[in-house]
């Protein structure tokens, strides 16, 4: 039986320990929205860790059912994450910036072959969420600033 350096055991255990560090050293934004940003990025980071050491776990092409079943827990917690985003409107200016670079990171990330998909969805979502009443109006500087490219 070979051992994996990185198994799902280490790294909820590395997670349990580096959370309260993390917390205490940190302090939390008091806008929603950039609590739901840091949210949602922890859950996509997560969710492409876990897609990564899915890969080196293929064994004969089929996952195991443990680890199958905690990649659809990742997906699951990432879309409940990206929902409850969505459901926000950036009211200043610091929430819209972060909501622009989250987007903007967002599209970084994307596969080579998508990256144009992912920057079109990204400029769609972005555009219906400044869009919404009451929204602090889209910062063109700060658009142009960030790797989506303008349609």
């Amino acid at each position: 039986m070979a051992s994996h350096a990185l198994t799902r055991r280490s790294l909820f255990g590395g997670a349990f320990l580096l959370g309260p560090l993390m917390r205490g050293g940190f302090a939390m934004p008091s806008d929603p929205l950039l609590v739901a940003i840091r949210i949602t990025d922890a859950a996509d980071t997560a969710h492409r860790a876990a897609g990564l050491v899915s890969a080196s776990r293929l064994a004969g092409g089929v996952l195991s059912p443990e680890w199958r079943a905690h990649r659809i827990e990742t997906a699951k917690a990432r879309f409940t994450a990206r929902s409850e985003l969505h459901a926000l409107t950036p009211t200043t200016r610091e929430a819209a910036i972060a909501l622009v670079r989250y987007y903007g990171d967002r599209v970084s990330h994307a596969h080579p072959t998508s990256t144009r998909g992912a920057a079109r969805a990204a400029q769609r979502r972005l555009r219906e969420v400044f869009a919404r009443p009451g929204a602090y109006p889209l910062d063109c500087a700060v658009w142009a600033s960030l790797p989506i490219p303008a349609d």
